[in-house]
């Protein structure tokens, strides 16, 4: 009897909670097309590290699922930061390994170092910067996972 009763809020709780799923793009007011986020990563990165063809459509299957994967942790982002950062962090590498795996020229692994340099050089210097101010653990973690480079 407890069970057909919980039932319906099991319900109303799913329908809610994908209801609060971001959609794919908006609409943009200017041309009318629906954005797509991956399809403009991908194409930034490929002109970004010179990708061909296959790489391209590689890069654009990583960047879906990078912002599948950020849409299904965004119910996080206020009822449980430490799980939303924890689990962004975890995009965050995974995404940059799938990019260094895809990248096969000497040229194309040069630029990911790079940008893989500097990222570790904005971010230490935003936690030293942060420290400095006596800003929490909490606060210095969100705003060093703010800084990405891919």
């Amino acid at each position: 009897m407890k069970q057909i009763f919980l039932l319906p809020f099991l319900f109303v709780g799913i329908m809610a909670a994908t209801g609060q799923a971001p959609t794919a793009g908006a609409p943009n007011p200017a041309t009318g097309t629906v954005a797509d986020p991956a399809r403009e990563a991908a194409g930034r990165l490929a002109a970004k590290y010179k990708l061909n063809a296959a790489q391209t459509q590689k890069m654009h299957t990583i960047q879906t699922r990078k912002q599948r994967n950020l849409a299904e942790i965004e119910v996080f982002k206020s009822s449980n930061p430490a799980l939303y950062r924890a689990k962004l962090e975890s995009i965050q590498k995974g995404t940059q390994s799938s990019i260094r795996r895809l990248l096969k020229t000497k040229e194309q692994q040069t630029v990911f170092q790079k940008n893989q340099a500097e990222q570790r050089r904005l971010r230490q210097a935003k936690r030293e910067e942060m420290s400095a101010q006596g800003a929490s653990r909490e606060a210095i973690e969100a705003a060093v996972l703010e800084i990405y480079v891919e």
